[in-house]
């Protein structure tokens, strides 16, 4: 059964570093989010499922890649850069 996505979403830039940032617009996780979507503009970055992604474990996303993830509120995202770059990432939270 196919459900569209008609709730409210959320957008935001971040910048990622090689220290991880978790992928949520504010101070929390979107209540009832279902999908979400990574595009860093400017250089390659990483995601993982827990603060200690690094580069090295990490599933790498392109630059200028759009990548969408079905990622639940409970379900954390984190997203780190390689040593020493600085991405500008745009984000985003659906249900």
């Amino acid at each position: 059964m196919y459900l569209p996505l008609d709730g409210p979403s959320e957008h935001a830039a971040l910048s990622i570093t090689d220290t991880a940032s978790e992928l949520k617009v504010g101070a929390s996780r979107k209540e009832e989010r279902t999908i979400v979507t990574i595009q860093p503009l400017d250089g390659v970055i990483y995601f993982g499922f827990s603060n200690s992604v690094t580069s090295s474990t990490g599933t790498k996303v392109f630059k200028g890649q759009y990548f969408s993830l079905e990622a639940g509120e409970l379900e954390e995202v984190w997203l780190v850069a390689e040593s020493g770059e600085t991405v500008d990432v745009r984000i985003s939270e659906r249900c």
